[in-house]
């Protein structure tokens, strides 16, 4: 199995400024909208009852409405490819051109059958009264597309600066402790101290990785030789308990999504146990979810919320929180004396 995710790269789908038009939920909103705006502009007076008017500027808003959606759909890459200013201009000639057309084709209907009664609503001015509130209504639109596009760089970029900040949160004294574990490893076993080199190159390899996605698996390895580094200086006192699902290990997953709550859970939970403890790390399908978690044990001298962790869980949860918006889920458990990440994360989803 191999499910592929989409992750905050800034590319065209995140930060374009028009919205998937093909989204099958886009339509119902639009939809909604549009029949929404036929009712206000029904409660304007007229000379014709009002279920006339309401349904002659539903039939005419819905079917410019849902042309507009059709056309944007087919061109929506496009758009989206060209510099901002451009998109807006493009984007508001086509809908305007779909109203005009459209409005126009209505008019010629009307002349040719002589339905005087159904145009009736619009019969004064029909073509100008269509063409400026069609105008009116698509400023405001692309007005409004352009502040979600404005507001999705501003917090992807905050997003991917945070993310390159836990990257490069490699604790000094992690380092200097790990350094100083392979020098006195060498002398009394080379294989362990090659490997504790071999481990901790994985880490920074990591560090510089400029992709925002991993495999589950790649992410288990990496956290696995973070785990290897910390077994050699705490010994006995830390151990670690692996409760992985073979078959989604192609699943995407953020990166460094494991690794930063491993290390949380080792300076905030097992370190301070004079006995230490066992971390156990979890990985399960559960319907269309894939269900991570990170779990240490909790005693007198272990403090179960801490400042340190802060960074870290903050960073994962809003990056969880831009990708998949309410469909993923981060949550902090203390049960049984123990602490629980839990991270839960779509299988199959759009983007936000």
């Amino acid at each position: 199995m191999n499910n592929k995710l989409s992750f905050i790269d800034l590319d065209l789908d995140d930060t374009g400024l028009l919205p998937n038009f093909c989204d099958v939920n886009v339509i119902f909103m639009l939809i909604l909208l549009v029949e929404l705006l036929a009712l206000v502009l029904t409660s304007a007076p007229a000379t014709v009852a009002f279920w006339d008017q309401l349904a002659f500027l539903s039939m005419l808003m819905l079917w410019i409405g849902l042309l507009n959606a059709t056309v944007l759909c087919k061109t929506r890459r496009w758009l989206n490819a060209l510099p901002t200013r451009t998109g807006i201009f493009l984007s508001f000639t086509i809908m305007m051109l779909i109203s005009f057309g459209f409005s126009l084709l209505v008019s010629l209907i009307n002349d040719r059958l002589m339905l005087d009664d159904l145009t009736s609503p619009l019969s004064d001015y029909f073509l100008p009264r269509v063409m400026l509130i069609s105008a009116v209504i698509y400023a405001v639109t692309l007005r409004y597309f352009y502040v979600q596009q404005q507001w999705k760089i501003h917090i992807q970029a905050q997003s991917k600066a945070e993310i390159q900040a836990l990257r490069a949160r490699i604790r000094p004294h992690f380092l200097f402790n790990s350094m100083n574990t392979i020098a006195s490893l060498i002398a009394i076993s080379p294989e362990k101290a090659e490997k504790a080199v071999v481990d901790l190159s994985d880490l920074f390899r990591a560090s510089l990785r400029e992709k925002n996605a991993n495999t589950l698996a790649d992410e288990l390895e990496l956290t696995k030789s973070y785990l290897d580094i910390e077994t050699l200086r705490l010994g006995e006192r830390l151990s670690t308990e692996w409760n992985i699902d073979q078959a989604i290990l192609d699943t995407e997953v953020p990166a460094l999504c494991l690794q930063p709550l491993a290390e949380n859970a080792i300076y905030h939970g097992i370190e301070p146990l004079t006995d230490g403890g066992t971390i156990t790390i979890s990985a399960s399908q559960k319907t269309n979810s894939l269900l991570l978690s990170v779990s240490n044990p909790l005693g007198n001298g272990a403090i179960s919320i801490h400042q340190g962790n802060h960074m870290a869980q903050d960073n994962i949860r809003q990056r969880l929180n831009l990708v998949y918006g309410n469909k993923a889920s981060f949550s902090v458990e203390e049960k049984d004396n123990t602490y629980s990440v839990i991270l839960t994360i779509p299988l199959e989803t759009h983007r936000i």
